[in-house]
């Protein structure tokens, strides 16, 4: 049998073949950091050793995708960052809680931006360090943007006294998201996802999905659909559980989708008839007290449920926990392994 790369693995599921083996998504850099002797703080704050943590990573699992470390708009790095500068206590608050402040507010271009250009040339440089694995980018969908100005709680009430608000700055957010976005699809990466965590019926419910966001993530869809001088897929990744939205999200057009645990991949493939790639979704809880035979289990399920066809990857459900052991990573990589060989072991 043919020698692949997990790149070829990988385009092989867009495009609905099968190479050797279910393609395998292991995004473990956080994980590994202390075996290249930092700290998990030390990931978020430094791309360099973010870097050889990735690097470690991707020789001590076979991961055919290499997740871009870092970005500066996610909650996890921009938390770090600010407790860092304001002490352990401090706590952050959203540039929108006066809603007046929407009148004033601007963004920079992120090629020029000071705080988005480093992860950037980190994206260039997974693409040129590791030209074997399909890169995977992760940036704030619309939604999240808008949270993380408005803030969550007083944004979900807005949505009921202020709908006009809540349009207003969904539309000033979808532009951001694809002007990062059209950047990131610049350095060369394959897979480019918008992630909006908070916007699963863990949270809102499928009305606010369908008036708020739905039409804002179509429209974010149908610009990188645009894009045709550049090869890459584009996915949506919504935390929590998704069933209710699952033919809405499909409907959107994404390349992929990328699934939690707590949402039904049996449902899913249903839901996607073969229109869109399914990426997931193994239970994260498994990383911290889960048995080899557990992710026999869990492993063999998915693939069982939704490879047969192609379009598929093999991934947790979500980012691994910070605490996830390396013991409960190898049992995954295994299982992957053995279940995943082409034609499906069963």
């Amino acid at each position: 049998m043919a020698e692949y790369t997990g790149k070829q693995r990988v385009v092989a599921a867009f495009r609905r073949e099968h190479t050797d083996q279910v393609p395998l998504a292991i995004a473990a850099g956080l994980n590994c950091v202390g075996e290249v002797g930092y700290t998990q703080e030390d990931y978020l704050l430094d791309d360099e050793i973010a870097m050889k943590a990735t690097a470690h990573a991707l020789e001590m699992f076979p991961s055919d995708i290499v997740r871009v470390p870092g970005d500066p708009t996610l909650p996890m790095v921009a938390q770090a960052r600010f407790r860092k500068k304001h002490g352990p206590d401090a706590k952050m608050k959203p540039p929108l809680r006066d809603k007046s402040a929407i009148e004033f507010f601007s963004y920079q271009d992120p090629r020029k931006s000071k705080s988005y250009t480093p992860y950037l040339e980190i994206c260039r440089r997974c693409v040129r360090e590791f030209p074997d694995k399909a890169v995977h980018a992760l940036m704030p969908g619309p939604w999240s943007n808008a949270v993380g100005l408005r803030g969550l709680e007083e944004f979900l009430f807005d949505t009921v006294e202020d709908p006009e608000f809540v349009h207003k700055l969904m539309k000033i957010t979808t532009q951001l998201t694809k002007e990062r976005g059209a950047a990131l699809v610049e350095t060369g990466i394959l897979m480019l996802v918008a992630g909006d965590p908070s916007a699963s019926c863990s949270v809102i419910s499928p009305t606010i999905y369908r008036e708020f966001i739905k039409p804002y993530h179509r429209e974010v869809v149908e610009y990188f659909k645009g894009i045709k001088d550049q090869d890459f897929y584009f996915g949506l990744h919504i935390c929590g559980y998704t069933d209710p939205l699952m033919e809405d999200l499909v409907e959107v057009g994404p390349d992929f989708i990328e699934i939690d645990g707590p949402s039904s991949l049996e449902r899913m493939v249903e839901a996607s008839r073969g229109k869109v790639v399914i990426r997931g979704n193994l239970p994260v809880e498994l990383f911290i007290g889960g048995t080899r035979e557990d992710f026999d289990k869990a492993v063999k399920e998915c693939i069982e449920t939704a490879a047969a066809g192609s379009g598929y990857i093999l991934s947790h459900g979500c980012a691994l926990p910070p605490d996830a052991t390396l013991e409960r990573l190898r049992f995954y990589a295994e299982a992957a392994l053995k279940f995943g060989k082409l034609p499906l072991s069963h």
